[in-house]
């Protein structure tokens, strides 16, 4: 009879060795880093002729830049992995909001702005660290519909337009023969709108005029102000849900960015997001003002009637 004991010593009892990848030193680390910090820069670089190379691609991108709000870089590297990405978080973000990333899901890797470093030249830079996130429709569960614009009334979101502005609208008769509905005359230096408007045209016609104005200095005539001008104000109007906005200024786009190269492009599209971020920024403090000011109303009502 053979040895109970000998089963011990049996190879198929003994666990297996699982092989362990050897850690990398720093250096090893840093290069592996760097090599996939370069990876997506490359690949942005790439997209961004992608982004600009037929009508439907561009309003992708300003599509997709309204909704994320990152940068011109990490807009480009969303709509080269996932165009259709609309809320994006790493894992542990979801997971602190007690939502979970379905299992072998691809995760979006985007570059965090890390340290900040000091050049040769005295010159201070920003290391960036590649970053995995998640989209929203890559989470378990059937809760997860992509979010709605941003939903204001019409008429608050004209209140927000010309919050704060030195050239307030003049209201003109329907019969006027201004090229447009909604027109600023850059000669006469004053912003006119046409009696009897709809809501939405006015409002749309309001965001786009006022681009024009944010950026009339920066060109020497409307004509070449338009492109940047409806760029952004196409943006804007995403971001509030206002679907009408008229999309004829995108064919101009295979004349606008003929012949550039990447980085002039690149310039372009940071300068149509600087232009997108000022409007907004001051539409939103207009909408803060408003609502503060019906709290209040609404404050003193309450306390007229105890």
């Amino acid at each position: 009879m053979n040895n109970i004991y000998d089963v011990f010593n049996d190879e198929h009892t003994k666990p297996q060795q699982q092989e362990r990848k050897p850690r990398l030193s720093k250096e090893e680390y840093a290069q592996m880093m760097k090599e996939k910090r370069q990876a997506l820069f490359n690949m942005a670089n790439e997209q961004t002729f992608k982004a600009v190379e037929n009508p439907d691609q561009y309003l992708q991108y300003l599509k997709l830049q309204s909704i994320l709000d990152y940068t011109v870089t990490n807009t480009l590297l969303v709509m080269a992995q996932n165009p259709n990405a609309t809320i994006l978080k790493d894992y542990t973000h979801w997971r602190e909001m007690n939502k979970y990333v379905q299992k072998g899901a691809k995760g979006i890797t985007i570059l965090e702005p890390g340290k900040e470093y000091q050049r040769q030249d005295g010159s201070i830079g920003i290391n960036y660290n590649p970053k995995t996130v998640f989209d929203i429709s890559q989470l378990n569960g059937k809760d997860n519909n992509p979010p709605l614009p941003a939903r204001f009334n019409i008429k608050e979101l004209v209140g927000a337009i010309v919050h704060r502005v030195d050239i307030k609208p003049e209201i003109v008769s329907e019969d006027s023969d201004m090229p447009k509905d909604v027109y600023f005359d850059r000669d006469r230096n004053s912003l006119f709108v046409k009696n009897g408007l709809q809501p939405e045209a006015m409002l749309t016609g309001l965001i786009r005029e006022y681009c024009f104005i944010d950026c009339a200095d920066q060109f020497n005539s409307r004509s070449e102000a338009r492109f940047m001008a409806e760029s952004a104000a196409y943006m804007i109007a995403q971001k509030y849900g206002l679907v009408h906005y008229d999309k004829d200024f995108v064919n101009n786009i295979y004349h606008h960015f003929e012949g550039k190269e990447q980085k002039d492009i690149k310039g372009e599209l940071e300068n149509i997001k600087i232009l997108k971020d000022s409007v907004v920024e001051r539409m939103e403090h207009g909408i803060y003002v408003q609502q503060q000011n019906r709290q209040e109303k609404q404050t003193r009502r309450d306390s007229y009637s105890r």
